[in-house]
């Protein structure tokens, strides 16, 4: 009898390891849907996300002023001014390499700054990567 209940409480011990174990990757609530409303490419989590206010050339290089549509917990910055080098990795909202020249003012953008930039509410830094987004 005794042998018998051993056999059964591990049976069961392993049929609920079995069972727990068959989850999917996905996460409840269809993360499929979650994907398919967010158009851009860019992580949800950016130094700054906005639009482009106004830009500078020179030499080379180009410093963006990018303003934040509003407040949001997944944007460091209201407004950041970013220096970008030919050496950013920029990337189009079809997820392909764009160059400088093809930065306008008005165009959505995130922006990942070296370092997370320096700032408060307003920040200064030189862009790592930066992602064109679809506009609302």
């Amino acid at each position: 009898m005794k042998h018998l209940q051993h056999i059964l409480i591990v049976g069961l011990i392993l049929g609920m390891a079995g069972i727990s174990g068959c989850r999917t990757g996905s996460a409840a609530g269809g993360s499929d849907a979650t994907a398919a409303e967010s158009r851009s490419l860019a992580p949800q989590r950016v130094d700054i996300r906005g639009s482009i206010v106004t830009t500078r050339y020179n030499e080379g290089q180009v410093v963006l002023e990018v303003e934040a549509f509003a407040p949001s917990l997944n944007s460091l910055y209201d407004r950041a001014y970013v220096l970008v080098l030919p050496t950013a990795q920029l990337i189009g909202s079809n997820g392909q390499p764009i160059s400088l020249s093809e930065l306008r003012m008005g165009q959505t953008v995130a922006i990942l700054l070296r370092g997370g930039g320096n700032g408060n509410r307003v920040g200064v830094g030189v862009a790592r990567k930066l992602w064109v987004e679809d506009s609302f």
